[in-house]
């Protein structure tokens, strides 16, 4: 019987056997040979890479033999690489930068995801933060993208500082493929929007030939306020995510809204207001238009309940699905039992709680979170019962209801149960103390969902 040598196994051969074997299993073979390790290195094996570089937990020695692996054998290699890293560390900036020029190699990539594992940093900080990334990671990224095919980029929780010249990029190398845009940040630029000087005309036109565009997400200010109509060229756009943090100078017309709502007849959006008391008090009539296609809002520590708000909700009853309203302790804290409006007025003149109007009208509402606002038990049963089985998420603080108040009947056990047994599902409200770690943890976590969203075909 002739002796295999399997070291001197054909490539052909060899790969055929790699891809019936599981990922570990296969690099677990892999450690047979140089033959066999060379094998494992193909490009059909590494579709994609999650890469964090983080010096939690392990030494920085570690890290970076990790990163100098990953850019010689994977980063040119992977279709689609999440690269997470910790931006209050130089070393580990200066090691994200490093993958980020690796791919300048890559022939193959499609998909960028950034993600900044940090967003709580000092005004010092930030500027140093923003120097390097202006000069060194955002420089880079552009490089990259211009090798084209790029079919989604997202930059997680910053706005990306030259978010007009990467919109020239991927317009004029992606503007066939691309499919997702994701710029929206947790919190406002320290730098004058004005300061990035840029043809208005240039920056629109390259927004209006994204055209296969499904997903888009900015922070919306004066500058990107003026490319909203460029969205009427995207007829495939399924979900618009913008972010509020300051006070807009600038008001968008309902007409604006139609031809969006004409042209894209698939888009859901979801508006997100961050610590923006000023947006908060005079979001429904500053902001909300009736043709908004609004599917999800989110009002998070802008220290204000606005009821009106949760009437001009009612517009949007055939689209509306998600209301997270949070304050850790607002001004008004009882802006529920004394902000009631009268919907349908009777001879006893009967007061109904806004969040009852809303889980009534809104058929299609899956999710609600009110955090920091009292509410009485019976409306608490009273939403559920409404909703039944098709609330999927229904958060408020144990705290904040109301079972202490001299006519209330209902005790803990009772709405627990009562609620449970509507949604189908084990309930209890959440703990005040287990809640907020911080402010910026909270919202980080909250918008997350929306930033990460996938499309069908992802």
């Amino acid at each position: 019987m002739e002796t295999v040598n399997w070291n001197s196994l054909p490539s052909l051969a060899l790969h055929q056997v790699f891809t019936h074997l599981s990922p570990e299993s296969r690099v677990a073979a892999s450690s047979t040979c140089k033959h066999w390790r060379t094998a494992l290195y193909h490009p059909q094996f590494w579709h994609s890479l999650v890469l964090d570089i983080s010096s939690a937990g392990t030494s920085y020695a570690e890290v970076k033999s990790k990163v100098k692996h990953a850019n010689k054998n994977l980063v040119t290699l992977v279709r689609d690489i999440h690269l997470a890293f910790d931006s209050r560390s130089t070393r580990c900036f200066e090691l994200a930068s490093s993958v980020v020029k690796a791919l300048m190699g890559n022939q193959l990539l499609r998909n960028v995801d950034i993600e900044l594992n940090h967003c709580e940093l000092s005004k010092d900080e930030i500027f140093q933060y923003r120097w390097s990334i202006q000069n060194y990671f955002e420089f880079a990224i552009l490089n990259v993208v211009q090798k084209g095919n790029i079919e989604g980029f997202s930059f997680g929780y910053f706005m990306f500082y030259y978010w007009n010249a990467l919109i020239h990029m991927l317009s004029k190398y992606s503007c066939d493929s691309l499919q997702r845009l994701e710029l929206a940040g947790l919190g406002p630029s320290i730098f004058n929007e004005e300061s990035k000087t840029t043809c208005f005309n240039s920056t629109f036109d390259s927004m209006s030939s994204l055209i296969n565009l499904k997903k888009l997400s900015l922070d919306l200010n004066s500058n990107t306020c003026k490319l909203l109509p460029a969205l009427c060229s995207m007829s495939q756009l399924e979900i618009l995510v913008l972010h509020i943090h300051n006070e807009l100078d600038i008001d968008i017309s309902d007409d604006i809204w139609a031809d969006i709502k004409k042209y894209c007849p698939k888009l859901e959006l979801r508006l997100t207001i961050i610590n923006c008391h000023v947006v908060a008090k005079h979001l429904h009539t500053k902001l909300l238009r009736p043709s908004m296609p609004l599917t999800h809002l989110k009002v998070l520590f802008c220290n204000v309940m606005n009821i009106a708000v949760l009437h001009k909700l009612l517009d949007y009853r055939n689209t509306f699905q998600s209301l997270i309203w949070v304050d850790e302790q607002s001004m008004n804290p009882a802006g529920l039992l004394k902000g009631h409006w009268h919907f349908e007025p009777s001879a006893d003149d009967i007061e109904t709680n806004p969040l009852i109007i809303l889980s009534w009208v809104c058929s299609k509402l899956t999710e609600l979170v009110v955090l920091g606002y009292f509410i009485e038990p019976v409306d608490v049963c009273g939403i559920a019962r409404l909703r039944g089985s098709n609330l999927k998420r229904y958060e408020l603080l144990e705290e904040d209801i109301c079972f202490h108040q001299p006519q209330t009947e209902m005790i803990y056990d009772e709405v627990v149960s009562d609620v449970s047994n509507w949604m189908d599902t084990n309930w209890k409200p959440l703990n005040k103390n287990n809640l907020f770690v911080s402010h910026s943890h909270y919202i980080l976590k909250c918008i997350s969902k929306d930033l990460t969203t996938k499309l069908d075909n992802n």
